[in-house]
């Protein structure tokens, strides 16, 4: 007999648990057949967290030759679905057994490794293992399959032998490398000087770890860093790099994962998705910038691959390095709980481009604009010498629209998404559903005319290009950009496409800077120090004459951080800010979104799981007082914060020290086992480690 849910927070009879409790072990029996282990424990491809399990199905007599890792296709219920055999046994406690209906493929492509690291990222993510095997995984593509082991097996000619010279400019870099060259398995941390490009970094450790016959593992933000990198790894170590990324069409992709399943590649770069390559015999995983956006997968189980990295690592007892410009929070955590080393630049000063504010420059109580002289003053100057960079937030003409009268922003009155101008002579369109307004008049004083507040990339290269007629000028993006070279001209770009020119930019303007720091996010000051640092690695160094002019309105304690180069300093002191706040990643947060109900209904059975877990929980309390506004403790060490109304839909998030991580997430995928075979919370979604 099962209760109904109803106002009060444990409504569901008590009784249920101690059936549950009460009920007796299932005998296991042996099944016989003909050959050896006839039974198989497959892990079904389905994203209900009640199907998180291993199902017994009986391996016919056709099959007895399946192995351990092969996907094959099973019946539940009265659908037929995907799954993966990931053990075969004698004995089964299941009352009856369905035969395997057919194997997809005789290939085993889910190794124990991934597995291990699928599980310790699902429990970590609250989420099934399903969902993470259909990240590592690629699905099967026949016509690839046969393609591949019909091809030979080429011989590989061995790496060449590399010098670490570039370590010696780091404290305790030459240290590293000797111990890299050793054998010794190590995570480190390294904060790059801004003229030493990733690859000059990476190739001797490549290099010494191929000498071992170890494998490689490098992670890349995007698809052209990749395939730039693996051209470079190939052209001077002299080795084939298997390179991952999930633009690949499905049998290009299909066939990269077999190649580096069966050890045909030694070394593998890629994105996000390559944090799954089945690599052998790996010795080390590289990850480059980490605090990229698109590292972190849109899908469940929404996790980083940073995160993945460093699981990896620590499963599969690996070497783990890091290489980064601007800080890393996420990582400077790791290194403070004593779980990676941190390695800095010897030489800071002369590595680096000047870098100082306009503020700094302007004449006092005078207002800057926002191209004040400085800008031209130094652009002027630069051309001199060479090419000179101007960086924008956005690309575009005219992002932001406001009433030239009372500055309120110029919205859709259909849908009241903010309106931008695409293009010169263009009426402000609607960025959602396009209405183009012809005759705009402000709703809030009555004003027709409107001005500009944000500008993108293309109005800035207008603008420059009155100023500067005579100067070639190029947009990224806009045009090929093989044939810029060190000569005067002026290239106008924004964060993450930037070109690069041989030597480096004579300056840098980064212009409306305080937009970067708009942003509600938590990340919003890392990100711009971020972008900060990786602009300054296209600039000269200061030795040379390289300078990086910000403006905009940006505390002086962020242009320090460049002007200083000290990003670990500032990442240690932004860790101490937030563990007094309780802020990730000194703590972990979980996002937990639906309707009011289903939010309720999950909290209920959260609390009643830590309650049969051992925890002193208050059972009395109704369900409709649990969502206090505010910040309440749900259970013994964790407290729920919220609710924010979204529409039809609430918001909370959960929160508990970074310590008792596993055992927390472990009670919340618990609720959510629950609530899904008895239908309870329905279109509920749980985030781990969500973008504050």
């Amino acid at each position: 007999m099962n209760g109904q849910p109803g106002d009060d927070l444990f409504s569901i009879p008590q009784y249920e648990y101690q059936e549950e409790l009460l009920a007796l072990e299932p005998v296991a029996r042996e099944i016989d057949a003909d050959f050896a282990r006839p039974v198989a424990q497959v892990l079904l491809d389905m994203p209900q967290p009640h199907m998180d399990r291993l199902f017994d199905y009986e391996i016919p007599a056709k099959m007895a030759e399946v192995p351990v890792g092969a996907r094959v296709v099973v019946e539940i219920g009265a659908q037929r679905v995907d799954g993966f055999i990931v053990r075969r046994c004698e004995t089964t406690t299941a009352a009856h057994l369905r035969p395997i209906r057919r194997i997809v493929s005789t290939v085993p492509v889910l190794t124990k490794p991934i597995l291990e690291l699928c599980q310790h990222i699902a429990a970590r993510a609250a989420a099934p293992v399903a969902d993470a095997l259909r990240l590592a995984i690629p699905q099967r593509h026949a016509r690839a399959e046969r393609e591949f082991f019909a091809l030979p097996q080429r011989q590989v000619d061995p790496v060449s032998t590399l010098a670490g010279d570039s370590w010696n400019s780091y404290h305790g870099g030459a240290e590293y490398y000797a111990q890299l060259c050793g054998g010794t398995i190590l995570r480190t941390l390294c904060q790059l000087r801004a003229r030493d490009p990733y690859a000059r970094m990476l190739m001797p450790v490549i290099s010494a770890l191929r000498q071992q016959e170890k494998s490689v593992l490098i992670l890349v933000p995007t698809p052209n860093a990749a395939w730039q990198l693996a051209r470079d790894i190939e052209r001077q170590c002299g080795e084939p790099v298997a390179v991952v990324v999930s633009e690949m069409d499905h049998a290009r992709r299909y066939q990269m994962f077999l190649s580096v399943l069966t050890g045909r590649h030694q070394i593998v770069v890629g994105t996000r998705s390559a944090a799954w390559a089945p690599v052998q015999n790996l010795g080390l995983i590289a990850i480059l910038d980490d605090q990229h956006a698109a590292y972190r997968e849109p899908r469940s189980p929404y996790v980083h691959a940073r995160d993945i990295a460093l699981t990896r690592a620590r499963i599969e007892n690996v070497g783990i390095l890091a290489l980064n410009y601007g800080p890393s929070l996420a990582l400077s955590y790791e290194v403070e709980q004593g779980r990676m080393q941190l390695i800095t630049p010897q030489e800071i000063r002369s590595a680096v481009a000047q870098i100082y504010s306009a503020q700094d420059v302007l004449s006092e109580g005078v207002e800057m604009s926002r191209m004040p002289s400085a800008v031209f003053t130094l652009t002027r100057n630069a051309l001199a010498d060479g090419p000179v960079l101007f960086l924008v937030p956005r690309a575009g003409y005219i992002l932001r629209l406001a009433c030239e009268n009372c500055r309120a922003a110029v919205t859709c009155p259909h849908c009241r998404e903010l309106m931008s101008i695409p293009q010169p002579d263009s009426p402000p369109i609607c960025q959602r559903c396009g209405y183009r307004e012809t005759r705009f008049r402000c709703q809030n004083c009555g004003s027709r005319r409107v001005r500009a507040t944000r500008y993108g990339s293309h109005r800035t290269a207008q603008e420059i290009g009155r100023a500067f007629r005579n100067v070639p000028l190029h947009v990224a993006g806009v045009g090929p950009e093989h044939s810029l070279d060190d000569t005067s001209r002026i290239v106008i770009a924004t964060p993450g496409l930037i070109p690069n020119i041989r030597g480096g930019y004579a300056a840098g303007i980064v212009l409306d800077a305080g937009y970067l720091l708009l942003s509600q996010r938590l990340t919003a000051d890392e990100q711009f120090v971020r972008t900060m640092a990786l602009t300054a690695t296209h600039i000269r160094p200061m030795a040379v004459g390289g300078k990086l002019l910000i403006v905009g309105h940006v505390p002086a304690n962020l242009i320090d951080v460049g002007r200083t180069w000290n990003m670990a300093g500032w990442a240690k002191a932004q860790l101490a800010e937030r563990q007094l706040l309780a802020l990730p990643p000194t703590t972990c947060w979980v996002e937990v979104t639906g309707s009011e109900q289903s939010v309720r209904e999950l909290l209920g059975l959260l609390r009643r799981a830590a309650q049969y877990a051992g925890y002193e929980v208050e059972t009395e309390e109704p369900l409709a007082a649990i969502l206090p506004v505010g910040a309440t403790d749900l259970i013994p060490g964790m407290s729920v914060l919220g609710p924010q109304h979204e529409g039809e839909e609430i918001r909370v998030y959960l929160r508990y020290q970074d310590n008792e991580r596993e055992e927390k997430t472990a009670l919340i995928y618990q609720a959510l086992r629950e609530a899904s075979v008895k239908r309870r919370a329905p279109g509920v979604r749980v985030r781990v480690d969500p973008q504050l």
